[in-house]
């Protein structure tokens, strides 16, 4: 089958008609395959031979018979019919020689099917044919009817020609689309009028990066780590550059080894600490961190104790008031940090300048084989999704807590037995008095001479630099900090990965809660005189519960505060919670 339609139909008779009928079968056929003249007969052709030819290359024929189809008559007044050259008469006597052409005559404008009698004896079997009327008050329905007639004698690839059109087209904007979304995801294309948002992780967490974020070292080194490779990546190495070319000029001639320390710690990445570190090492002034050091430390000195112990900071004396304002307490809960208390701390105390890492958890764990870690942790199955509750979950433990660590983030999943397990290995390891901190040590170490919710001010887009909280990337349930993308979404960082406080103290607020030593009371209203005038520990013979501070990874800014604590039973293991230890330094 060809697939093609021929409209045979006298101008003087049904021009008008016939236009209409070929636009509206050209609305689902292939307009190329609808003959309604035959052009380009040569001069000299034989027009029967030429007009014969193309109506044997069509499927289906339609006469378009009009109320003067008989009568339309030559300059003679003679019948055009009955003249054996007439182009209609050679069109049709050609279809009804071939049986493989389907013939339906159309009838238009009120007109009847001519009789035998009035047609020449090639034509008198048209008659025979079963015609189609169209009628102007039912156009379309009987057009319609007319195109489901023809499409039935045509090729399916003619009859669905407007599906596959539409398919092939959809197809090569699906494979255009396709070309254009892989180009965008993979970096090839950086920049495509915003698209690249749409369709690009990478993209769409830079975009809403601000000038903060884009100076916040610890964020741009993990978001470099998770998108390396794209264009943003290159951005992002860029920011990161400056940032550190930055922090650099400040130290580069600096004759301060805490200065060093300190740039070490937050560009650990970059060239330049690579630098600062053969400095440290051939400085000619005397170790921060050597014995002689520690024997003897000043106020702010650093040191450490083994190469698996933790690097500690001498906190000076002084005093400070312990617990929250009024006007900074978020909820009925806060009312725990009530009454304030003056607190005297009258000798300066070692504290660490890190949380406990998992690294420095696990040297405890191979020196001490029997100590038992539990086989799981309290948090929820899938961290990203806080509401579906919070409790033990098997198989988490501090080697696997849910989400992912290495040896520089803080140890979690611990309890304050396995913390205090930790300190007197430690202790007993160095032979120094290594302890948990008191709640009065951690509160002063950490407001570091602040009396605002926390070390810096009372600014809470200032937390982005300072603390690794719930951010901006977690969902509502969290109640995260809408001025933080810090780059760490689900879990814990790297320790040190953010600002330290005046002190040198760094994760103060949020990363992970820490133990401290003492039993948990409802408030400060029954303070010992030995807490005020020392710093002690508050403790009782059934002490089921100890406090924790600084607020976790996943807490909102009013959980990070330097004020803010809770109780927590002495057995229990939380993703959330580590701990830090302290040191009473010798007299």
């Amino acid at each position: 089958m060809r697939g093609n339609v021929f409209i045979n139909y006298r101008r003087e008779d049904s021009a008008g008609w016939t236009g209409r009928l070929h636009d509206r079968m050209a609305c689902e056929l292939p307009a190329r395959r609808i003959f309604i003249d035959v052009d380009n007969i040569e001069p000299g052709e034989n027009f029967a031979h030429k007009l014969d030819e193309q109506v044997a290359q069509c499927d289906v024929f339609l006469p378009v018979i009009g109320p003067r189809w008989l009568a339309v008559s030559d300059e003679g007044g003679n019948r055009r019919i009955d003249n054996p050259a007439d182009f209609v008469r050679i069109e049709i006597a050609s279809a009804i020689r071939r049986d493989n052409v389907h013939i339906i005559p159309v009838l238009v404008d009120g007109a009847r099917m001519p009789s035998e009698n009035d047609l020449p004896d090639e034509l008198r079997s048209l008659v025979q044919r079963n015609a189609l009327e169209i009628s102007g008050k039912r156009f379309h329905r009987d057009a319609q009817h007319l195109v489901e007639a023809v499409k039935a004698s045509l090729p399916w690839r003619v009859r669905h020609f407007r599906g596959l059109r539409r398919a092939a087209a959809a197809s090569v904007l699906l494979v255009a689309a396709a070309v254009l979304i892989t180009a965008i995801a993979s970096g090839a294309l950086p920049n495509a009028f915003g698209l690249e948002k749409w369709i690009r992780p990478s993209a769409a967490e830079w975009a809403r990066f601000t000038y903060v974020d884009k100076t916040n070292p610890a964020l741009l080194y993990d978001f470099r780590r998770r998108h390396a490779g794209t264009p943003e990546d290159k951005v992002a190495e860029y920011w990161l550059g400056d940032v550190t070319a930055r922090a650099w000029s400040k130290v580069a001639d600096s004759p301060d080894r805490d200065a060093l320390a300190d740039f070490v710690s937050t560009y650990r990445h970059s060239g330049e600490a690579q630098t600062a570190t053969q400095m440290l090492i051939s400085s000619d002034a005397t170790p921060a961190d050597s014995q002689d050091a520690s024997n003897n430390p000043g106020p702010l000195s650093r040191f450490s104790d083994c190469d698996d112990c933790p690097e500690m900071i001498v906190v000076p004396s002084g005093r400070f008031t312990m617990g929250s304002l009024a006007t900074e307490r978020m909820d009925a809960a806060d009312v725990n940090e009530q009454p304030r208390q003056l607190i005297t701390l009258p000798r300066s105390f070692a504290l660490g300048r890190f949380e406990v890492t998992l690294g420095q958890y696990k040297a405890f764990l191979r020196e001490t084989p029997g100590h038992d870690m539990g086989s799981e942790c309290i948090g929820t199955l899938d961290p990203a999704t806080p509401t579906q509750g919070w409790g033990d979950i098997p198989g988490r433990t501090y080697a696997s807590p849910g989400f992912e660590q290495n040896d520089e983030h803080p140890v979690v999943c611990v309890s304050w037995n396995d913390a205090m397990a930790y300190v007197q290995w430690l202790a007993a390891k160095t032979g120094r008095l290594y302890r948990l901190p008191t709640e009065a040590e951690w509160e002063y170490a950490a407001r570091a001479g602040s009396e605002d919710s926390y070390t810096f001010g009372d600014d809470e887009s200032r937390l982005c630099q300072y603390g690794n909280g719930a951010d901006r990337a977690l969902n509502a349930s969290w109640e995260p900090n809408r001025w933080c993308a810090d780059g760490t979404r689900i879990g814990t960082a790297v320790v040190g990965a953010y600002r330290a406080n005046r002190f040198g103290l760094r994760d103060t607020h949020g990363n992970v809660h820490e133990w401290v030593a003492d039993c948990y009371f409802k408030d400060y209203s029954d303070t010992p005189d030995a807490t005020r005038q020392s710093g002690a520990a508050r403790m009782r013979p059934d002490c089921g519960a100890h406090v924790i501070r600084g607020g976790c990874w996943a807490y909102p800014p009013s959980g990070l505060r330097s004020a803010s604590r809770e109780q927590w039973q002495s057995f229990k293991r939380s993703y959330c919670v580590g701990f830090r230890v302290a040191m009473t330094l010798d007299d």
